[in-house]
């Protein structure tokens, strides 16, 4: 756990999350006594629309790993960089997917959504979620808004599990990105840790 105003500062991005939508990624411009101010969030070729007290899950990366926290909108701004003014958070806490073991693993990841398919490359993966390659057909699933299901196989076993999108990151120039798994039962999210800590055994 740590505090949010330790955390919230200038030029701090982070992803704007509420129910049914994927993640938006915003930045921090201004921060005040008990508010900070972001960008209007974009993804996926869409805008992120909220309301005066509507609340929304703040996430940020830290050294030690991805924090979240609730907040609400306390202010509209008119300037686009000046648009949200949300709540600091009295203190973030570790999200629960990073609390699963995330270990590498090279497949091949099948994403589907209505008649739309992508093919890339699995970088790592945790009975949480997965890591990928994001390829331009994997776009244009994310700018579709529809549900999407991942069909991969790891040690033999056969996975097709709904996703939904959580985030995107460049490193040395190469986009990759986050889905994490909806609704997974026990045993198959069991089923999914024990794949990782035998992969992670095998390191």
């Amino acid at each position: 756990m740590v505090s949010g105003k330790e955390v919230i500062t200038v030029k701090q991005e982070v992803w704007l999350k509420v129910p049914y939508q994927p993640s938006f990624p915003a930045t921090i411009n201004y921060v005040e006594e008990d508010i900070f101010w972001t960008n209007l969030p974009r993804g996926e070729g869409q805008v992120l629309l909220l309301q005066e007290k509507q609340t929304v899950e703040i996430g940020l990366s830290l050294a030690e790993g991805f924090y979240s926290a609730d907040s609400h909108v306390v202010k509209m701004g008119e300037d686009h960089n000046k648009f949200y003014g949300f709540s600091i958070p009295e203190n973030f806490t570790m999200a629960q997917e990073r609390q699963f073991l995330r270990v590498p693993y090279a497949t091949n990841v099948l994403f589907a959504a209505g008649g739309l398919v992508a093919q890339t490359a699995l970088v790592n993966f945790s009975a949480g979620g997965v890591m990928v390659y994001l390829v331009p057909e994997l776009e244009k699933i994310l700018a579709s808004g529809k549900e999407i299901t991942i069909s991969l196989n790891i040690d033999n076993i056969a996975l097709k599990l709904p996703v939904y999108f959580a985030w995107r990151k460049s490193y040395d120039n190469i986009p990759f990105a986050g889905f994490e798994f909806q609704n997974l039962d026990t045993p198959m999210q069991d089923t999914i840790a024990d794949l990782a800590k035998k992969y992670s055994k095998n390191k």
